[in-house]
């Protein structure tokens, strides 16, 4: 299982694209989160919408396809319509002061594009914490929780975090041809949640 993160774009409408396509193709993905403040990443997934297949078109070039189409015809098609679908995986950050939260097995993931606006019950409830507002890219870990941000898209880094079958969670900062700049186990001993009134 993986969630991918997007730092904010501005103006990188291209460098998105590709972060997009890059973890959309991705079959572990679970999830992607853009963490900027902008509508930068609604509008890639609504261009990219326009371009896909809509239902009505999928079954009609299927049927078209299924009793004389070549092998290769049929996998384009295939791949079409799975990267029509994924789109489905991004998410937006919700409006501050909300928050989203994520669960990784036993692992709870907060995400914020401001990692200013949480306070102590926010963080302390929470083993990662995932933001958009930085100048680079950063990991810091302060007892079992961590702060990660991959940093402003301009710098062509984006982020992943995998629960590993151990049980523990790499998190990855990935150039935007795939390669793994940096990677960090976190390992986790339980949850701890705190309740206010």
């Amino acid at each position: 299982m993986r969630i991918g993160l997007i730092g904010p774009a501005f103006d990188a409408q291209p460098k998105l694209e590709r972060a997009l396509e890059l973890l959309g193709g991705d079959s572990a993905m679970r999830q992607i989160i853009y963490l900027g403040r902008d509508d930068a990443a609604g509008q890639a997934v609504a261009a990219r919408a326009r371009d896909g297949l809509d239902p009505d078109t999928f079954l009609r070039r299927a049927a078209e396809l299924a009793p004389r189409g070549t092998a290769e015809e049929i996998a384009q098609l295939l791949a079409e319509e799975r990267n029509t679908s994924r789109l489905g995986l991004i998410r937006r950050l919700p409006e501050p002061p909300a928050r989203a939260i994520e669960m990784m097995d036993k692992w709870i993931v907060l995400a914020v594009h401001d990692k200013a606006v949480l306070d102590e019950d926010d963080i302390s409830n929470a083993h990662i914490i995932v933001y958009g507002r930085a100048d680079e890219a950063s990991l810091n870990r302060f007892g079992p929780r961590c702060f990660f941000t991959p940093g402003p898209l301009a710098q062509e880094r984006i982020g992943c975090l995998e629960l590993m079958p151990q049980g523990h969670v790499e998190v990855r900062l990935l150039a935007l041809d795939g390669s793994v700049q940096w990677s960090e186990p976190l390992y986790a001993s339980g949850a701890k949640l705190v309740v206010t009134s």
